[in-house]
């Protein structure tokens, strides 16, 4: 099997990002895959602040990268745990990968602003009539989350995608059309286009083992103080270190990160 780890970054390139960058091209080694960074690629101008993010997307749109079994898209954000030699590979046999965020529609609930549950479905009842999909809930009704960070693609995951998807340039001026004003650009972005994409093109994609992409995030409900979420667990495989301003950590501090106890962080 030929496999690949892709990751790019579009922009002045920060500490955190060469730290990413650096564990991901060492698990990629230790698996027995290729790996291939990107600086400053610019695959999708014109979009405004989402160019950047669907970016994630050249795999699909590039045929250089059609020549893979798999291909495994990460944010530079995203760090394998030390020593880890289990390939995300090995044993996936749908087209597309994807892992939820299975916090984030409680965490929701009670948050105001431009993403809340509120806004969630807003979104939902949209994209479920426009589109004629269903759009996946969790145990407790509300809207689950999927994380755009990681996705993972089976060749033939690649070539639907090519054909079938709805270009985000459409998907975009639908979102305008609804008017949801601050709430727009988020979903805008490309994880709630991607998971309509999911949806929509009836391509065979799966919820991976969220120990693919364990997130550690600041939050905030209601009043409340902003607190930090950390979703590892004993059996965390990458940690996707999304605390703001974690793009000018050190390789040591975002170490700690993944690896330690809150308050041995440092920060």
């Amino acid at each position: 099997m030929k496999n690949l780890i892709y990751q790019y970054w579009d922009g002045e390139l920060r500490p955190g990002c060469h730290a990413g960058i650096a564990n991901m091209k060492a698990y990629a080694e230790r698996i027995g895959a290729e790996y291939l960074f990107e600086h400053n690629p610019l695959f999708v101008t014109g979009f405004g602040r989402n160019s950047v993010f669907y970016g994630a997307y050249k795999p699909v749109y590039d045929e250089s990268f059609h020549e893979y079994d798999n291909v495994l898209y990460a944010d530079t954000d995203i760090f394998a745990v030390d020593g880890l030699t289990d390939s995300i590979f090995d044993g996936f046999t749908a087209d597309i990968g994807i892992c939820t965020e299975p916090h984030q529609p409680k965490l929701r609930v009670n948050t105001g602003g431009h993403i809340s549950s509120a806004t969630d479905e807003e979104w939902t009842r949209f994209v479920e009539k426009k589109y004629g999909v269903t759009v996946p809930r969790t145990e407790d009704g509300l809207v689950k989350v999927y994380n755009a960070g990681l996705s993972l693609w089976s060749n033939a995951g690649l070539l639907q995608a090519r054909d079938k998807f709805i270009h985000w340039g459409e998907y975009i001026s639908a979102i305008d059309s609804m008017g949801m004003r601050s709430a727009s650009n988020f979903y805008k972005s490309d994880q709630p286009w991607l998971h309509l994409m999911l949806l929509y093109a009836g391509i065979d994609w799966t919820e991976l083992d969220n120990d693919w992409n364990r997130i550690i995030h600041y939050a905030k409900q209601g009043s409340e103080p902003r607190f930090i979420n950390d979703t590892r667990s004993d059996t965390s495989k990458f940690v996707h270190v999304q605390l703001q301003g974690a793009d000018h950590l050190d390789a040591d501090t975002h170490h700690r990160i993944v690896h330690l106890e809150q308050c041995e962080w440092g920060l």
